[in-house]
């Protein structure tokens, strides 16, 4: 059974605009055929206060992004239990995208996909602990749970993979929106991951980093 068939039943109305998101759920295959599991390291002493994202900060239908995230509520708790990573949400009564949550999650068609940092996360695959690639499979070691995607499930949305990496100064970007301290990482050793990278690769990170920048300001 794939992560798309099960995510609709991981997200319960559990009191008044509050939800419990089963954010990482323990083995159990996404559409690009990675898992997490209970040795997952999602780094929650650093992130413990995930931004609460609408669709990855993409607009419905249109595959472009949002002038600005919108940040549809905040984060009440992150705990590790023996089915995956469990998010307490709540939501923000005057957000039109946040009342369009909770009505899906009433009905039980509201989805969710966790949002972390590229260069930070990591993939074991065929023995070998690689960065993180979307679209390879793999179990995933490392994902630094920096922010949880909620939406509602409609045809012209994405399908949630559980899974979506964004690079770092977009997802610094997202925190100061939402008014939150981005944690201060020490992006040499992450959790006893030596980061080695070669040239070539972190240009290629830091162009892709500028873009995504450049896409969010531009109808600021």
């Amino acid at each position: 059974m794939t992560e798309q068939q099960t995510t609709y039943a991981a997200i319960k109305a559990v009191g008044d605009w509050e939800l419990d998101v089963l954010a990482n759920p323990f083995n159990r295959l996404d559409s690009d055929n990675q898992t997490f599991d209970d040795a997952t390291d999602f780094m929650l002493d650093t992130f413990t206060n995930p931004a609460i994202l609408y669709h990855h900060g993409v607009m419905p239908g249109k595959g472009s992004l949002q002038a600005k995230p919108v940040i549809i509520g905040k984060a009440i708790s992150v705990t590790k239990q023996s089915d995956g990573i469990h998010v307490r949400v709540l939501l923000d009564k005057t957000i039109e995208w946040a009342k369009r949550v909770w009505d899906a999650a009433q009905k039980g068609l509201a989805v969710a996909s966790s949002d972390s940092i590229s260069h930070l996360a990591r993939l074991d695959t065929g023995g070998k602990r690689i960065m993180y690639e979307k679209n390879r499979p793999g179990r995933i070691a490392v994902w630094p749970l920096a922010g949880l995607s909620l939406w509602d499930k409609v045809e012209t949305n994405f399908l949630p993979a559980s899974n979506y990496a964004l690079a770092l100064p977009a997802m610094k970007a997202i925190y100061k929106e939402a008014g939150l301290e981005f944690p201060n990482i020490d992006v040499s050793d992450t959790h006893g991951v030596l980061l080695q990278m070669k040239r070539a690769e972190v240009l290629a990170l830091q162009e892709k980093s500028k873009q995504l920048l450049k896409k969010l300001n531009r109808s600021k």
